[in-house]
């Protein structure tokens, strides 16, 4: 370790104090920085983590944001769900006061290699798929982000002797909203698994929302690497931008690419990254568990990275084949009478969606609704009128929903996610998948997407076991 930045004494400003804030603050307080903690939310909201904060000297400003408090940092750190178009993050950064984020803020303090990995879906499977193989190799690391546990963290419990073995590299999930406030961040391996349309209701266009991805390329160099889909038309058209040595992987062609799938075998081209390694490695997928070829596409970025941690080809072969998914995405709940539930609550978008149904070949029943991000649905008029046999909507979107898909397949409104899940038990026949794949974000009715999921399999558990 040794840090790059000397945060003693520094008047330090934390904007947002849901759970990456308030790790932040817990930090910059141990480093024996001057923090403030400033949240719209009253102080009510945070209960003991207010106590907690104010007993380890951090003032607190809630219930509203004090310009004085943004003018008079030396530094302010961002959390990820504020967005810097606020007037006064603005008005702090035209009087030349430094914003950045936690993402940047533990770069700075980190020498040793990180994988990051952005991109509109599979980000978590990807992350998650990264740090089994590693720890299947015996590879110490870190795992943090926007997967739930902020890389601050990880860095705090290294610093404070609660996590004793220093890692050989940090595997982080990083969202566009993370993305935005890096400045010198820079990825060993920096990783873009897809770009779909999402989070309109943040940024003016897809190009907007893209521009903040791409930033994750935008520190490397000529020994760093860049692992990026092959047939993307977003990041062809700026190649000369990217400075890492590509690392490009696709579906069913024999084209020049770094590592391609094609009829149950990912072909890996080793040689070509890593001096002295074989020219080609072969790996079957007959055994891997995740359904469907999204899931293939985030086994081969996984894969990628990892060996070029180091993780031996056996380790990520034992990964492949035992490997059966996360929570909340296209997670098996259970059957009954020949009809199988899935929960795929984390489909906040269409594409998400679009890929769900694409795993299945039996007809499906689908859960769809929510708070819409400001996107259109009617691309999934196409893979509706292909698997789905009726369309169940629920939530603030449903109405737009109805609107986008009027003719694309039968439709059933309900008043929320359980009155959709009856209607669709009731319509279902032996055979059936009855699907929740929401392409939506679920905060009209839920705590997150998770919460949202959770409730789904406890309804589902209803059907499944009555009385119990």
């Amino acid at each position: 370790m040794g840090g790059v930045l000397e945060l003693k004494g520094q008047k330090v400003l934390v904007v947002g104090l849901a759970r990456t804030g308030v790790a932040t603050a817990r930090f910059l307080l141990a480093q024996q920085a001057s923090v403030c903690a400033t949240d719209l939310r009253p102080v009510d909201v945070f209960g003991e983590t207010a106590d907690l904060l104010l007993e380890d000297g951090c003032r607190l400003s809630l219930g509203g944001h004090e310009r004085k408090d943004f003018l008079e940092a030396d530094l302010i750190v961002v959390s990820p769900g504020v967005p810097l178009t606020i007037e006064p993050l603005q008005a702090s950064r035209k009087a030349g006061i430094e914003v950045i984020g936690e993402i940047e803020l533990a770069s700075r303090f980190i020498d040793f290699p990180v994988v990051g990995i952005t991109g509109t879906n599979g980000k978590t499977t990807t992350v998650s798929l990264i740090h089994t193989m590693l720890e299947k190799a015996g590879i110490p690391h870190w795992l943090g982000g926007n997967i739930g546990r902020p890389l601050i963290e990880c860095l705090s419990a290294f610093l404070e002797g609660r996590a004793n073995e220093k890692p050989e590299v940090a595997v982080v999930e990083l969202s566009s909203f993370q993305l935005e406030t890096i400045v010198s961040f820079c990825p060993k391996i920096a990783a873009w698994t897809n770009l779909t349309p999402d989070h309109l209701d943040r940024y003016k266009d897809m190009d907007d929302y893209a521009e903040a991805k791409a930033r994750i390329f935008m520190n490397q160099g000529e020994r760093d690497y860049a692992l990026i889909p092959a047939e993307d038309q977003w990041l062809q058209a700026r190649r000369k931008r990217i400075k890492a040595r590509p690392v490009r992987f696709c579906i069913g062609t024999e084209a020049d690419v770094e590592i391609r799938y094609e009829k149950e075998r990912i072909y890996f081209q080793h040689g070509r990254l890593v001096e002295g390694a074989g020219v080609q490695e072969i790996y079957e997928t007959a055994e891997v568990q995740l359904p469907g070829l999204h899931n293939i596409e985030n086994i081969m970025v996984a894969l990628s990275a990892a060996r070029l941690c180091g993780a031996s080809p056996e380790a990520i072969r034992e990964t492949m084949a035992t490997f059966r998914g996360l929570p909340h995405r296209i997670e098996y709940v259970g059957e009954k009478k020949g009809v199988n539930f899935y929960n795929d609550s984390k489909a906040t978008t269409v594409a998400s969606v679009v890929k769900a149904l694409g795993s299945f070949t039996r007809p499906v029943l689908l859960l769809a609704g929510g708070k819409g991000k400001g996107t259109s649905f009617r691309e999934l008029r196409k893979p509706i009128r292909e698997h789905v046999k009726k369309l169940f909507l629920y939530g603030q979107a449903a109405p737009r929903m109805a609107d986008d898909l009027n003719g694309a397949v039968a439709i059933e409104k309900a008043g929320d996610l359980a009155e959709a899940l009856q209607g669709a038990w009731k319509h279902s026949q032996p055979g059936d998948v009855i699907l929740l794949s929401p392409a939506c974000a679920s905060f009209d009715m839920f705590r997150d997407y998770e919460d949202r999921g959770e409730h789904y399999k406890g309804l589902v558990e209803k059907i499944i076991c009555p009385g119990e």
